[in-house]
Parts: structure tokens; C-alpha cells; sequence
């Protein structure tokens, strides 16, 4: 080989080194190289959130993407105030953050309306279709996807009833209005009209009005349902009715796990980690490069069921010991 071919080898090689240095990186290796900026509106302090986030972490490590390495977040909550909230997404909007973690759904609805330029991946959403967040479950058609804390009225009150069956009229507790439990108080109401049991509509503006409500009707009742929406949810809610539960007798049942923990008899619920965790998993899809519109919206494949012995002993309920064996979660204190 003479000068001139050892010359001309050489060039070439190193015209091919420029090159594949000026490829951008893509999918593991980009991720590895920059640092990705994620704004989480958590919507409120529920300890349950702070699961559904902890397992959001977690979905994003298993695609490669930990807090501190290559990833952070800006965590903030608005405390269930919607002008709160529209601030905090106009902050991420105005970061340019490269995607928005929303917890529940008025907090993805606001993070919908703002932006459809950032992928929005949400969770804690019962019912995202019928709250106008996605076109279907299957194909979002815009820049948002995420998990349903959706478990069919059907299981939840299949699962009370192996408790208590004594039910002929039912009080439906939720706020008035909200897209999530309408939806699911419609659906309750067809299931119970099968069974021949009536149920009372607690669509409450606020807490007082939950509380005048139920107490208007508390007599006749038979048992109560504190339904997957904010109202329930917030600060106070669920306490208005396990003190009614609890002073009356009259068992209830609740859509979330919190709801059991401060006394209701028992939930069929869905594990706000573990959504949290599929949440974080599309969320690493899509900083991979992936479109929202092409993942699959999930629901909960198991059931997770919480029963509450001490309120069952407070208000004279046997709990049959097959129901205990089966349960995920017991809480005796």
C-alpha cells in the first residue's frame, strides 16, 4: 500500500468518525446523555397520591430514567384549587418542561387545556372518555395518556355485599357535577336496580351540603357509597361519612383506599402504586421517543381489597373469615 492509498484510508475514516459523532442519539443512549425535566401536579397531599407517585418513580427507573441521573422533577399541588393549579401549569409550560405527571382528574384537565404541545401522562383518572381527556382508551388522538383508577361498580359492590347484604336503600355519595362519579353513580344505579335496591343521589356542592344531605336521609338508608371523586376525597370527606356510618350504624363502602383507612368498612380499590407505576412506565416510552396517542390508557387488572375490622366491630358487623383470607390489605387499629 503506497502513501497516497494509506492517505486516502485514512481520510476516510476519519470523515466516518465525524459522521457518527454528528448522529444524534436516540431511545437508551439519549436519555443517558441529557437531562429530562418533569412537572408533577399532584393535585392534593393525599397519602394515597404520594404512593401513586412513588410508583410513577418507579415505572420511569424501570425504563432507565432516575431521579437525580437524568431525570428531574418539579413536584408541586394546588391543593384542589383549580386557579392554583392553572398557575403551576403555566410554570411547567413557561420551564419548558418535557413532560407534565398529572394526578387526578380536574388536575389533567387543566394541564389539557393549557398545553398540546408537552405529553401529559396522567393517573387517579376514573373515567378520562367521559371527561373529555382522551378519545378512547386505545388512541388518546392528542398529547395525553395515562392510567383509570377505575374498578366496575360491579366488583366494588359484589365484594361489599359478601360483607354486609342487607342493603335495599343505598346513598351514593359524590360531588354534583363531577364527569368521574356521575359517570359512576349512572352505573351503580343500573347495577342496583337489578339486585331491586334503590339508591339516593348525595350530589353535594361541598362538605356542609354532603353533610345536611345525608343526615336528611341517614334514617332510611341502609348503607352508604363514597364514590372516586375530589369532594370524597378531600380533607374532611370521608370522615363526614364514616361519622355518620358510625353514629347510625349503617355500614359504607368506599371507591379508594383512604376512605377505609379513616373508617369505612371496607373498598375494592385500585393500587395507586401500581397504576403509578404503569403511568411512569409510558411515561419513559415517551421521553423514548414514543407518541401519547399510541399507548393504551390502563385500568387496574386485580382486584385490591381493603377491609377495616375495627369499624366492623364498632358497628356489630361479623366479617366472614373467608372475606378476611381473601383481602389484601386489613386494618385493625
Amino acid at each position: 500500500m503506497n502513501k497516497k492509498t494509506i492517505m486516502m484510508v485514512i481520510v476516510i475514516i476519519i470523515v466516518a468518525l465525524i459522521g457518527f459523532w454528528k448522529v444524534p442519539l436516540t431511545g437508551e443512549a439519549a436519555h443517558e446523555k441529557k437531562m429530562f425535566t418533569i412537572g408533577v401536579a399532584r393535585w392534593g397531599s393525599n397519602p394515597e397520591f404520594t404512593r401513586n407517585l412513588e410508583g410513577f418513580k418507579a415505572g420511569l427507573a424501570e425504563k432507565g430514567y432516575v431521579e437525580g441521573e437524568n431525570v428531574i422533577f418539579i413536584i408541586k399541588s394546588p391543593e384542589t384549587d383549580m386557579e392554583i393549579q392553572r398557575q403551576i401549569i403555566q410554570s411547567f409550560i413557561d420551564k419548558k418542561v418535557d413532560l407534565i405527571f398529572s394526578i387526578t382528574t380536574p388536575s389533567t384537565v387543566v394541564a389539557k387545556e393549557m398545553t398540546s404541545e408537552i405529553p401529559i401522562v396522567f393517573s387517579v383518572c376514573t373515567f378520562p372518555v367521559e371527561s373529555d381527556l382522551i378519545a378512547s382508551l386505545e388512541n388518546s388522538g392528542n398529547n395525553v395518556v395515562g392510567t383509570r383508577n377505575y374498578i366496575t361498580v360491579e366488583r366494588q359492590y359484589n365484594q361489599f355485599e359478601k360483607i354486609y347484604a342487607g342493603t335495599k336503600v343505598l346513598a351514593f355519595v359524590h360531588r354534583k357535577d363531577e364527569p368521574n362519579s356521575e359517570a359512576q353513580y349512572l352505573e351503580m344505579k343500573v347495577l342496583l336496580k337489578e339486585k331491586g335496591i334503590e339508591v339516593i343521589d348525595i350530589a353535594a356542592v361541598d362538605l356542609d351540603d354532603m353533610r345536611a344531605q345525608l343526615e336528611s336521609v341517614i334514617e332510611v338508608v341502609d348503607s352508604m357509597f363514597s364514590a372516586c371523586d375530589t369532594l370524597t376525597h378531600s380533607p374532611g370527606g370521608e370522615e363526614i361519612i364514616v361519622s355518620l356510618s358510625k353514629k347510625y350504624g349503617k355500614p359504607c363502602f368506599a371507591c379508594n383506599k383512604e376512605g377505609t383507612l379513616r373508617g369505612s368498612l371496607m373498598g375494592n380499590v385500585a393500587d395507586f402504586y401500581a397504576i403509578g407505576k404503569l403511568s411512569g412506565i409510558k411515561a419513559g416510552l415517551i421521553l423514548n421517543g414514543a407518541n401519547p396517542s399510541s399507548l393504551l390508557t390502563e385500568s387496574p387488572v386485580e382486584d385490591y381489597v381493603i377491609i377495616n375490622t375495627k369499624t366492623a366491630k364498632e358497628i356489630g358487623i361479623e366479617i366472614p373469615q373467608y372475606v378476611l383470607d381473601e383481602a389484601d390489605e386489613i386494618v385493625s387499629k
